[in-house]
């Protein structure tokens, strides 16, 4: 079951909501965030933190697709500022709809450490900067939903078979009861985005009146009702329509790995046609993660920043389609 749960969990998100003592919700205020920055840094060697304002338009918006940072942070080039590990598994947005938020990425099914690493960001900034908290609510947030622990664990999660048979509904109704109301099924980008490449996002819904670890609990239960659903539609549709499957398949992998040209969009459609193939078994590659990596790599202005001849559509089509190629025929097990 582990090796179902790799192939179905890409990754593994804790975000904790944090807000400054006496500053209003979204304020403007030039190098309001530049003390709790410092203070990051400072207990944790290694992170550097880069005001968004410094960014070229295309790299903020590379970050986005990548999932390093959230839509609502863009707009601010007043005081928005990222802090960042070497890796960016860590990445604190000071300056979005609360004045701290601090993410935590993980590959797979891995929420503990997720929360473990974000939870000790949240508190070196607390041993430092005075957070709105109240006992009778917990820690204060722009969004009510986040009241209590502030905290949001969500999972990426590759639904393909539950989306194709228009099953993903009934799967959600046989949830435990009391749980629907409790979690949330979004597209690839959170609210309002579609589930490209069969990508969703489960989180919680709302934390206040839980702790840290119900939510937690919660979520990943959750999260391995889904993965048995899902593992059980994909034999079903396996086993009424083998070679159909097959044929899909191999003629993603034929295009995917021939194209000249190929658009994000046409690019996530055939990857999710092959990352089904390689749950079922049909085709293997080397590293399970290595089509969830390329979902994100392949999007416009990540392919912008990697390479600036890749400036105008018809570059960033030729550049995916060499890079898609090379990667997938490097990594595929014959």
């Amino acid at each position: 079951m582990d090796q179902v749960i790799n192939n179905i969990v890409v990754s593994s998100r804790v975000r904790l909501a944090r807000n400054l003592e006496g500053l209003p919700f979204k304020t403007k205020t030039k190098g309001v965030f530049d003390g709790v920055a410092g203070t990051i840094r400072a207990r944790n060697p290694g992170f550097v933190s880069t005001a968004l304002v410094d960014l070229a338009p295309d790299m903020a918006r590379a970050l986005f697709e990548q999932h390093i940072i959230s839509r609502e942070l863009l707009p601010n080039k007043s005081n928005a500022i990222i802090v960042a590990s070497q890796d960016n598994k860590v990445i604190i947005m000071l300056g979005e709809e609360d004045h701290i938020r601090i993410q935590t990425l993980q590959s797979g099914l891995n929420l503990k450490k997720a929360f473990d690493m974000s939870k000790k960001i949240a508190d070196d900034i607390e041993n430092e900067h005075e957070i709105a908290h109240r006992p009778e609510f917990g820690y204060l947030t722009s969004c009510p939903t986040n009241l209590g622990t502030g905290m949001r664990a969500s999972v990426m999660m590759f639904l393909p078979a539950l989306t194709i048979t228009n099953r993903l509904n009934a799967a959600i109704k046989r949830l435990k009861p009391g749980t629907v109301a409790h979690i949330t099924v979004r597209g690839m980008y959170g609210e309002g985005s579609a589930a490209g490449g069969y990508m969703y996002q489960i989180s919680n819904q709302a934390c206040f009146g839980m702790t840290e670890q119900e939510i937690l609990k919660m979520v990943e239960g959750v999260t391995m009702h889904f993965a048995n659903e899902e593992f059980h539609a994909q034999k079903l549709m396996y086993a009424s329509d083998a070679d159909g499957l097959v044929d899909q398949c191999f003629r993603a992998w034929g295009i995917l790995t021939n194209a000249y040209m190929i658009s994000s969009a046409e690019a996530m459609e055939l990857l999710a046609v092959l990352k089904l193939g390689a749950c079922l078994g049909i085709i293997k590659f080397k590293s399970g993660s290595m089509i969830d990596d390329l979902f994100f790599v392949l999007q416009p202005s990540t392919m912008v920043t990697v390479n600036q001849r890749a400036g105008d559509t018809a570059a960033r089509d030729k550049m995916r389609a060499a890079q898609i190629a090379k990667q997938l025929t490097a990594s595929r097990v014959m």
